[in-house]
């Protein structure tokens, strides 16, 4: 399980064997910009990094979301000035399944820990997506087409403010950017990911004992 640090891409924060500088993009970044504005890892994604999450999610163990929370910390911005913390939704089916949202447990952890204000229901999951192991980036996209949107009591209400959104496994990058999108229509300045694991390219299908259905 390796800690993810720089020197990595401004754009996705994929890791560069070398230090290109600050502000040096992956050429997939150059080629495809991505709607948010970075990623954040605590870890590279491996089968220790996803037992972790597979006993968070489904093995009932909350104490996990402040292990993970305190790995975040040090990726948080120098300023915390317009910045909110809320978390990638479930569909209400699994929440009432599954009674809690892990996403959520690690952003309300993460707020307790730096002081930034936490926002759990900014979005909203209008459908129920399919599991999402096994699926390519193009049909993983489509499946999270017009699955998010701003809750009604918080549009217009995020203009101009920095959103980092709470995720437990970065793969690719569709749920992500769905979120994103619909934040910054709504007036969102900066949208920045913040996750467990990250897999890095051609490395984004997970054990069988772990199903993505977040």
């Amino acid at each position: 399980m390796l800690n993810w640090v720089p020197p990595w891409c401004r754009g996705c924060g994929t890791p560069f064997e070398f230090d290109r500088g600050d502000d040096a993009y992956c050429a997939s970044c150059i080629d495809h910009p991505p709607r948010h504005d970075g990623i954040r890892a605590a870890v590279k994604y491996d089968d220790v990094s996803a037992q972790v999450v597979l006993r968070l999610k489904y093995g009932g163990k909350i104490g996990l979301a402040r292990v993970i929370a305190r790995q975040l910390v040090r990726h948080l911005p120098h300023g915390h000035a317009d910045l909110i913390i809320t978390p990638v939704p479930l569909h209400w089916t699994r929440m009432r399944s599954r009674t809690f949202n892990q996403s959520a447990l690690i952003g309300q952890e993460l707020a307790a820990l730096s002081g930034i204000p936490f926002v759990p229901d900014i979005l909203v999951r209008h459908k129920r997506t399919p599991t999402m192991r096994g699926l390519d980036v193009r049909r993983h996209k489509k499946a999270v087409v017009g699955a998010f949107a701003v809750n009604p009591k918080w549009q217009g209400r995020v203009k101009g403010l920095r959103i980092i959104l709470i995720d437990d496994v970065f793969t690719t990058g569709a749920t992500s950017d769905g979120c994103a999108s619909v934040l910054k229509r709504d007036g969102a300045s900066w949208v920045q990911i913040f996750c467990w694991a990250r897999a890095l390219r051609g490395t984004t299908q997970r054990p069988a004992s772990i199903s993505r259905d977040a």
